[in-house]
C-alpha cells in the first residue's frame, strides 16, 4: 500500500486552485491545473452521472455554479459537458479527464460525494476507474459505507474517513440523532478502518480524532483552510492543511 503520509507533504487545494475572478471555478480543468504548476496536492469531489460514469462535482445539484438546476444524476456525462458554468470557460471534467491531467505530477485526493442510500455503485466505479493510475493517489468520504467499498475493491489505495461534528442541521437533517453521534465519533472504525482522517477545522481539537490517531497511527488533515492565521493554528494539530483563497507559500 502507498504511505497516506507520503501524499499529505504539500497543502492539499481545495476542489483545486479555484478563483472564479480568474475565471477559474472549483474541481475544473483550469482550477487543477494551477494547482498542478504551483506543485500543490489537489482534493476534489466526485459523483455518478446518469450513463454511470464519474464526473467530478461538488454538489447534487448543478444550480449553484450554472444556470442549470438539475440533479448531476440525472444527466448524461455528454449532456453534463454542454452545460457552461456562470463563470469561466471550463466544462464539467470525468474522473478520467482529471486522472490524465494529473499524470503522476502532483497527489490526488478524490472525495466520494454519497447520496446515503447504501449503494457502493459509486466506490466501483472509482475503484475501475483508478486501478490502473500509478500516480499518488487516495480516496476518502464521510460515507463509511463508500470507504469500505473501495477498501474492498483497491485495498492497495490509501481511503480516508471524512467527518465534523454531524449537527442536527438542515445540510443533516436525514440523520438520525444516533447516526449523527456515530458518524461524529467514528464509531464506524471497526468497519471503516481507514487509512487517514480528514475532520473539520472547526471541530478540532476531538477526543475521538486524538485517540484514533494515537492508537492507530494514522494521519490527521483538517478542512477548509482559508487564512494563513488559520493555517497556522491548524499546522499545530493536523499533518496538512486542505485550503482554499490564499497561497500557503506566502506563510513565514
Amino acid at each position: 500500500m502507498i504511505d497516506a503520509a507520503s501524499l499529505f507533504k504539500d497543502p492539499i487545494a481545495h476542489r483545486g486552485l479555484h478563483d472564479k475572478s480568474q475565471g477559474r471555478v472549483e474541481n475544473c480543468e483550469s482550477a487543477f491545473q494551477a494547482a498542478i504548476e504551483a506543485g500543490f496536492a489537489i482534493e476534489c469531489d466526485v459523483r455518478l452521472s446518469a450513463d454511470n460514469q464519474v464526473v467530478v462535482f461538488h454538489d447534487d445539484t448543478l444550480g449553484r455554479l450554472t444556470q442549470n438546476k438539475s440533479s448531476v444524476r440525472d444527466l448524461s456525462v455528454a449532456e453534463l459537458k454542454k452545460i457552461p458554468f456562470n463563470d469561466g470557460p471550463d466544462r464539467i471534467q470525468t474522473l478520467q479527464e482529471l486522472l490524465e491531467q494529473v499524470s503522476e505530477k502532483v497527489p490526488l485526493i478524490i472525495e466520494l460525494k454519497s447520496l446515503w442510500d447504501g449503494d457502493e455503485g459509486l466506490a466501483l466505479r472509482v475503484s475501475e476507474t483508478i486501478g490502473t493510475y500509478f500516480g499518488p493517489v487516495a480516496t476518502m468520504s464521510f460515507d463509511p459505507v463508500l470507504v469500505k467499498g473501495v477498501q474492498n475493491w483497491l485495498p492497495h489505495v490509501p481511503n480516508g474517513i471524512v467527518s465534523e461534528h454531524y449537527r442536527d442541521t438542515e445540510e443533516w437533517h436525514f440523520l438520525s440523532r444516533f447516526q449523527r453521534f456515530k458518524l461524529s465519533n467514528m464509531l464506524h472504525w471497526r468497519q471503516s478502518k481507514p487509512d487517514f482522517i480528514s475532520y473539520d477545522i472547526n471541530d478540532l481539537p476531538s477526543r475521538a480524532v486524538s485517540l484514533f490517531e494515537n492508537l492507530m497511527s494514522v494521519p490527521v488533515i483538517c478542512w477548509t483552510i482559508r487564512t494563513p492565521e488559520q493555517a497556522a493554528r491548524a499546522l499545530k494539530i493536523c499533518d496538512q492543511i486542505t485550503f482554499e483563497g490564499f497561497d500557503p507559500r506566502s506563510m513565514p
